[in-house]
């Protein structure tokens, strides 16, 4: 596997939860339930560390894939 195809699968993979998420909002909000984006956006603002060392992990790892 070289790095075009982890970088492409990557890609699909985060497409792909975007979808899922969109269409669970989607879904959450014609039934009048509370969406799962509220939680991660809880879970993002509660532990902002965390989250920003997580930022921090994707992009060295897409920049190591990049690089030329």
């Amino acid at each position: 596997m070289n790095a075009g195809a982890i970088l492409s699968l990557i890609a699909t993979v985060g497409a792909g939860i975007a979808f899922l998420l969109m269409l669970e909002e989607a879904l959450a909000l014609q039934r009048g339930h509370d969406p799962l984006n509220n939680g991660v956006r809880s879970f993002a603002r509660r532990f902002p560390r965390s989250t920003y060392a997580l930022a921090v992990l994707i992009g060295m790892l897409l920049g190591h894939l990049l690089w030329p």
